[in-house]
């Protein structure tokens, strides 16, 4: 039934701004200051700011578990956090595990009850442009590139992989050991991908925190999921305003750490109301990245 939030709080590419959102059919028909030419039911939030879902992470959705484990820890460590989609990563060691890995990971995630999307995280040194190739028929958006501090970044084949990708790019990620800041390694990272043309993201990306909107423009996670927009899915985390730790030039600074949204809502459906959880096995699905990059945004 189509409704309307009336008057809203709307954090938007940063901005915090007044207005109202026509929501039909699950989708956000209208984005305006008013409304008032709707007559369908309206939704009065008050004081509370809308936020758009939260997109994360996560690499330990390929261990086997059972399907109260999975409920249990997709209920404490994504809904109850605003999380209305996951990036499910898997490890793949060497090229004839691509696809095993692949089809055993979207068999973990049958059950879940929000979409995701998935990529592949690799050691750097089985990176080769037949990877690469295997990766866009199995339409993965992103690798994730574990350097360990002995490696040389030098030694892949970059000229070769930057050619693989002309047709179809993917987007690298850097991925430390044990999350360490390697100064040295990074720095090599962004020279050498950025010589080469190929789309990346300059620094690892922490476990279940919510990704920015650049990460997801150059994933290509956006604009299908991470925004409130005209047209998009009706994923949004309500929070209580005066919750916010500051507002400066009324934008919001959101420390997802310490605050958490008291509603959360996915493709229209309620996840999260207070303190109470809901679980819909099976209602996620997984997303695939039509065109990787088309919305990228230029990392310095």
């Amino acid at each position: 039934m189509p409704y309307v939030i009336e008057g809203a709080y709307v954090l938007r590419h940063g901005q915090l701004q007044r207005c109202s959102l026509v929501i039909d059919r699950n989708r956000i028909d209208y984005i305006s200051e008013q409304a008032k030419q709707y007559t369908w039911m309206r939704m009065e939030i008050g004081e509370m700011v809308v936020a758009p879902g939260h997109v994360v992470v996560d690499f330990s959705f390929q261990q086997p578990r059972s399907f109260s484990q999975f409920k249990q820890y997709v209920k404490q460590h994504l809904i109850a956090q605003g999380c209305t989609t996951l990036l499910a990563v898997c490890d793949v060691s060497s090229e004839k595990q691509l696809v095993p890995a692949l089809q055993a990971l979207r068999q973990h995630l049958l059950n879940s009850p929000i979409d995701y999307f998935i990529g592949v995280k690799v050691p750097l040194h089985t990176l080769t442009p037949s990877l690469i190739i295997a990766c866009r028929r199995w339409k993965i958006p992103v690798i994730f590139v574990e350097v360990n501090e002995t490696d040389v970044l030098h030694s892949v084949p970059w000229h070769w992989i930057a050619e693989a990708l002309k047709t179809h790019p993917l987007a690298f990620v850097p991925h430390w050991p044990q999350e360490r800041r390697m100064k040295k390694q990074e720095a090599a990272w962004r020279q050498l991908l950025a010589k080469h043309h190929i789309p990346f993201v300059p620094f690892p990306l922490q476990e279940r925190k919510p990704l920015s909107l650049d990460v997801l423009k150059k994933i290509g996670i956006y604009p299908q999921k991470g925004d409130l927009r005209i047209g998009g899915e009706v994923d949004y985390n309500l929070y209580k305003k005066e919750s916010l730790s500051r507002l400066v030039a009324e934008t919001p600074f959101v420390d997802y750490d310490n605050h958490v949204p008291v509603i959360t809502v996915h493709k229209g459906r309620l996840l999260k109301a207070e303190n109470q959880l809901y679980f819909y096995p099976g209602f996620g699905t997984e997303r695939i990245v039509r065109a990787p990059g088309m919305f990228s945004a230029h990392f310095q």
